[in-house]
């Protein structure tokens, strides 16, 4: 503790003083506490309470509108860059990922991610599909990021943290805007919006068409993408004791997918989406509140068959030439093999990142103050997710996986100077788990505006949908079955004694304001250590298949890692003279540990492959932007990524991915055309000094980027 006191006595006033050099005035300003206090957001995503960022128990960043609309992002992903802690990365031209401490491959696991509070997280992959959200950046409000543990407010997939994605509402927005972007990959956005107030009901409406040409890889083969949405959301007050919030949104189009590495191949894929909400917030008394909410999310995903010139190419044709009954049974047509194999294992699709998945999530929820120091929270919520893929399930039935989570959380603020808050989630499983994740956390008010904050957590992670049923099986045609056996290979095979990963951390943080200065601070200094990692792993066959195989992959707990850093983040932000906003955030993140990948290629002992170049260990990101006369806005950013070997992208035997350097550029103008009609226009260049860097697969090329858009708002 004296280490962290020496070190913010030290670079608090440097801070302050770096601000005073950027921005004299600041010094300077005539400006009262409650002029800055008025712009401290509430944030309920921690504990589902409401509470100012001195009251949460964790670490929570608020990525608001001024960040957004000042930002060079295209997408939302590129948004999360501004996290301290979390690296967003595209997989292709067109996919992307986003993870909180790294330690992932293209479907990072262990961050719940929320639309209006509302799950968007996939059960199949275990992760988000963000190409395919029915909203654009110009639909959020605002975006809520825990950085910890959160398993006691948002279950199990919380494990290392959780976003919240807010859109705007009728009430922020009451107007009509159309808006249109062009740019580099011959991209192209266009999108329409309309939002009233009408007494009781307030709704907003969002529509619109995005999508781009690609990239041109080396082998000509392109990545391209589209996207036509719909999303709307409402409010309705029928009392003053009642109010619904509801909402739905659907989006089609295609992307592609596959792994872009040495010869990419991009894999065509169609998707269409749909999610459906809806909460009602009822006031039983002046202490008392329950919530009842439905939620609904579908994917359907799917993918060209496989065509009988691979499976030659890839399987047949080797079978063919080695086996004199193989050719006698088809009349020396190897074709006819082909499309038997094919018709055997029907459905095949070129890639295995597809299926119609579902998830239904039922909740209850009860809020209680029986008192000015306390406040206290507890609920119930089931979870159904479900998913059809034959290549991935070894069926073409639902498999289904239920949740049922009891959770609450006490605030306690009866000492002086001091808010406790303590919580505890007890989840069960189909697979048969039941564990329960308990939160201590402790926040001490130095000043009105200077709080410490410390707490401690365990916390487990259900095994997926996907982990817990994967079972992928290539079988031999009917009419060989007789002779060669009724299996092919196995590519992978179900554990049914799979374990809930463990997590057990502990944080410090340190978050100050101030006033004077216009300025915030958020430390966090932290220790996680995740034990019964989930990972894949090789084993041995007991029965060798027809092709010889001995091995087969499967998912099992052997995989054990902690982290210990820190990490920081630093806002500037002035209504005043220029407007100034600066955001600076910085992460260092040390990981140890290892993972078991088994017999990989029929090794004698099992290959045991550190962890520790699996996550990069510096990020570092910075949003700056000054509002000139004539309403020009203009802003810079800047993003840094030291090495790192992604899981699945670089093997552990090739070299890491090199660090990079990315600088981007705004300029913006706002006309006002009459009292209430604006028009925008903005030109974003993305990679400015046009410094090409591989984001997760070596020849996943980011280069310069351009991009016009234009508004207008009435």
């Amino acid at each position: 503790m004296k280490v962290v006191s020496v070190f913010l006595s030290r670079i608090l006033p440097l801070i302050a003083a770096t601000s005073s050099l950027f921005f004299p005035g600041a010094l300077y300003a005539e400006f009262t506490e409650d002029d800055f206090l008025s712009d401290i957001p509430v944030t309920f995503s921690a504990t589902r309470l409401p509470q100012t960022l001195q009251e949460t128990p964790a670490s929570v960043t608020i990525l608001d509108k001024n960040i957004i609309r000042a930002s060079s992002a295209t997408n939302l992903t590129e948004l999360l860059r501004l996290v301290p802690g979390m690296q967003s990365y595209h997989t292709a031209t067109n996919t992307s990922a986003v993870a909180y401490h790294g330690m992932s491959d293209k479907f990072p696991p262990r961050m719940e991610v929320m639309l209006n509070g509302q799950s968007i997280y996939v059960p199949l992959f275990s992760t988000v599909v963000w190409e395919t959200l029915p909203i654009e950046i110009e639909d959020i409000e605002r975006i809520e990021v825990v950085r910890g543990t959160n398993t006691v407010t948002q279950g199990s997939n919380a494990l290392l943290g959780s976003i919240n994605i807010i859109t705007q509402s009728a009430l922020s927005t009451p107007e009509t805007s159309l808006s249109y972007r062009s740019g580099s990959l011959g991209s192209e956005t266009t999108r329409i919006h309309h939002s009233s107030n009408n007494g009781g009901l307030q709704y907003r409406i969002s529509s619109g068409v995005t999508g781009n040409d690609g990239a041109t890889f080396d082998n000509g083969e392109r990545d391209p993408y589209l996207k036509r949405y719909l999303s709307f959301n409402g409010t309705y007050s029928p009392s003053l004791s009642d109010t619904l919030t509801f909402g739905f949104g659907l989006s089609n189009g295609y992307s592609s997918v596959g792994d872009i590495d040495k010869d990419p191949e991009p894999v065509h894929r169609e998707f269409e989406t749909q999610y459906q909400h809806i909460n009602w917030q009822h006031l039983l008394n002046d202490s008392s509140e329950l919530n009842l909410s439905y939620a609904h999310s579908a994917h359907d995903l799917d993918a060209e068959n496989l065509t009988v010139a691979v499976v030659r190419s890839g399987i047949t044709d080797s079978i063919f030439a080695s086996s004199a009954l193989i050719r006698a049974a088809y009349g020396n047509d190897p074709v006819a093999l082909a499309q038997d194999f094919l018709d055997s294992n029907d459905p095949y699709r070129a890639t295995a990142e597809i299926g119609r998945i579902e998830q239904h999530d039922l909740g209850a929820s009860l809020t209680f103050t029986p008192s000015p120091d306390h406040q206290l929270i507890t609920g119930l919520e089931y979870r159904l997710g479900q998913a059809i893929n034959r290549q991935l399930l070894d069926t073409s039935e639902w498999v289904k996986e239920e949740n049922t989570r009891l959770y609450t959380n006490w605030e306690y603020s009866g000492v002086e100077n001091w808010l406790f808050n303590n919580g505890a989630t007890v989840e069960h499983s189909s697979t048969g788990s039941t564990r329960m994740s308990p939160r201590l956390a402790a926040n001490y008010q130095i000043s009105p505006l200077t709080s410490l904050r410390s707490s401690v957590s365990r916390a487990y992670r259900m095994p997926s949908l996907l982990e817990a049923n994967y079972e992928s099986v290539v079988y031999i045609p009917t009419t060989l079955q007789g002779a060669l056996g009724q299996i092919y290979s196995y590519e992978f095979l179900a554990n049914d004694a799979l374990k809930p990963e463990q997590l057990d951390s502990f944080d410090i943080g340190y978050l100050a304001q101030w006033p004077e200065y216009h300025s915030s601070i958020d430390i966090r200094v932290f220790y996680e250590k995740i034990t019964d990692g989930i990972t894949t792993t090789y084993r041995q066959l007991t029965t060798p298949t027809t092709t010889g195989d001995t091995l087969y992959r499967t998912y099992m707990n052997r995989a054990e890692w902690d982290n210990r850093g820190f990490e920081l983040q630093y806002r500037y932000q002035s209504g005043e003279g220029f407007q100034p906003l600066l955001l600076l955030n910085y992460a260092y993140i040390d990981s140890n540990g290892f993972r078991n990948n088994g017999n990989h290629k029929n090794s004698a002992t099992d290959v045991i492959e550190r962890l520790e170049s699996r996550n990069p260990m510096h990020t570092f990101s910075a949003l700056g932007s000054v509002t000139l006369p004539e309403q020009i806005q203009i802003s810079a950013s800047h993003f840094y990524l030291s090495s790192v070997r992604w899981q699945e992208a670089v093997s552990s035997s090739d070299p890491p991915n090199a660090p990079y350097h990315r600088t981007d550029i705004k300029v913006a103008r706002q006309w006002r055309i009459t009292h209430d009609s604006d028009f925008w226009l903005s030109f974003t260049v993305q990679n400015l000094f046009n410094a090409p860097y591989s984001e997760f697969y070596a020849t996943n090329i980011f280069e310069r980027r351009t991009y016009l858009q234009a508004q207008i708002t009435f």
